[in-house]
């Protein structure tokens, strides 16, 4: 069965108390006996020491008329009232008693009277004596030249002792009682008020959902453990909240960026289905339909790029994909890949410097980030143009810098670059770089950059001005 929190604190805090009273009764009832016994020994050894020095003449007789212990207390001074006193001589047998023995004799076992023989005095309690246990000294009488001659044993009654303990124990056992209800009770309540910011929590976690994540839970006291829960639980929330804005984006970016191939695909076929005798026209409409084709297979392509590359960024990358990975290469077999391209464009490419460095990451993702920048600056470089190439080592990082001599980027546009689905405007694009030459893209290439070079610990940034061209710097960390 499983219990609140609640119930687990009170059991505890009442377990706890009772355990914590339990053991200081027992100490203080124990130490209480200890004081009782201490002063009842004290008393009858006392007792016992001035009769051992009374009832034996210095030849080794006992001195003890019938009434001893009246004589003893009127002409000797030895107070004996209270005490119960018997005198035995060597060979155990009883020589005399007081009086308020009456019939009874003073217990004597086989130990204590061998100890006595051998001069050792011996403490100890009977508690089959009458109703009330006795304490019970029983000591040698010696002589110097003659050894023990007689023993003499002294008892008290423990009754008030017994009697105290026994009203204690009633007082600390109804006590105990009261002491665990109310504290019980109290721990009860102590425990509800101090789990209610938990029940807040609960309900503000209930409360808070897809459609009101801009939404907080209130956090009364910050420097306490509920107070930092609380904050926890806020940037936790905060953190989906700013996943979910990604997602609605990135979903109506998506889409829109579908909408508009698949809208003319669609015109497209519609134009093809309606031409009948002109071969020329159809191959024209079904060239425009694989240009729109190949261009939502280019942004599908990005996209699973990019969920891809969010996979890895959260630690679910296969290990066997990571290695050292040398950039001088990398950047050596990309150029080659792009000098036909860029000679058809009429740019000019070159490497300025290609230090041998190496990183730790996947190399096909580094492959892919190469590839995205040098595509980049050759669709916005015009003829005659140039694009610059460089890898080297810079503070512990590698530095991969790719410089064209392109149309540049304005400064309201240059912080959004990164961001997905984001392009710079169109007809300027076109205005700069010749109607023919207009580039095209989804806006996805530096956003999967981006990513890469986050994912391998790195950045990226961009330094760019309108007509001057555009410099991509990328620092990884060297392996």
């Amino acid at each position: 069965m499983a219990f609140s929190i609640r119930t687990k604190l009170t059991f505890w805090y009442v377990t706890l108390l009772t355990a914590s009273l339990l053991a200081f009764g027992a100490v203080f009832s124990y130490t209480l006996s200890r004081i009782f016994i201490d002063r009842v020994d004290e008393q009858i050894g006392s007792v016992a020491g001035m009769m051992a020095h009374t009832v034996v003449q210095p030849s080794g007789k006992l001195l003890l008329p019938g009434d001893f212990d009246i004589i003893l207390e009127r002409f000797f001074g030895i107070r004996i009232a209270g005490n119960f006193v018997q005198v035995l001589d060597m060979d155990g047998n009883v020589a005399a008693r007081s009086s308020n023995l009456e019939s009874a004799y003073l217990p004597l076992s086989q130990d204590t009277y061998e100890h006595a023989l051998n001069g050792v005095t011996t403490f100890e309690v009977y508690r089959n004596f009458g109703r009330y246990p006795v304490r019970l000294v029983t000591k040698p009488i010696s002589l110097k030249h003659k050894g023990v001659v007689a023993i003499v044993q002294v008892g008290a009654s423990l009754q008030s002792m017994e009697e105290v303990l026994s009203s204690l124990f009633y007082i600390f056992g109804f006590g105990l009682a009261g002491s665990v209800i109310i504290a019980a009770a109290g721990g009860w309540v102590l425990a509800r008020k101090a789990l209610k910011p938990v029940q807040d929590l609960r309900a503000a976690a209930q409360r808070i959902g897809a459609e009101n994540l801009n939404e907080r839970i209130n956090v009364v006291v910050k420097n306490d453990e509920i107070g930092r829960l609380a904050a926890t639980m806020n940037e936790m929330i905060a953190r989906l909240e700013k996943s979910f804005l990604q997602i609605k984006q990135f979903t109506a970016d998506a889409s829109h960026e579908l909408k508009t191939p698949l809208t003319i695909l669609k015109g497209e076929m519609e134009i093809a289905l309606r031409i009948k005798n002109d071969p020329e026209a159809m191959r024209d409409a079904l060239k425009s339909s694989l240009e729109e084709i190949d261009r939502m297979s280019y942004i599908v392509r990005n996209l699973l790029d990019l969920a891809r590359i969010d996979v890895e960024k959260t630690g679910m990358k296969d290990a066997a994909s990571m290695q050292e990975v040398a950039l001088d290469r990398a950047l050596t077999e990309r150029v080659d890949h792009f000098r036909r391209f860029a000679l058809d464009r009429g740019v000019n490419m070159a490497i300025l410097r290609n230090d041998p460095v190496a990183v730790f990451g996947d190399p096909v993702r580094i492959s892919q980030m190469l590839f995205n920048l040098i595509d980049n600056a050759l669709k916005y470089t015009p003829q005659g143009g140039t694009v610059e190439l460089s890898v080297e080592a810079e503070d512990n990082a590698a530095v991969i810098k790719v410089r064209d001599t392109g149309i540049g980027i304005s400064k309201e546009d240059l912080p959004y670059i990164f961001d997905r689905f984001y392009r710079v405007d169109k007809a300027r694009s076109r205005e700069a770089l010749g109607e023919g030459m207009a580039a095209g893209g989804a806006g996805l290439g530096l956003s999967i950059c981006r990513e890469i070079a986050e994912s391998l610990k790195g950045a990226i940034e961009a330094q760019s001005e309108p007509g001057m061209g555009t410099t991509f710097i990328v620092r990884l960390p060297l392996a």
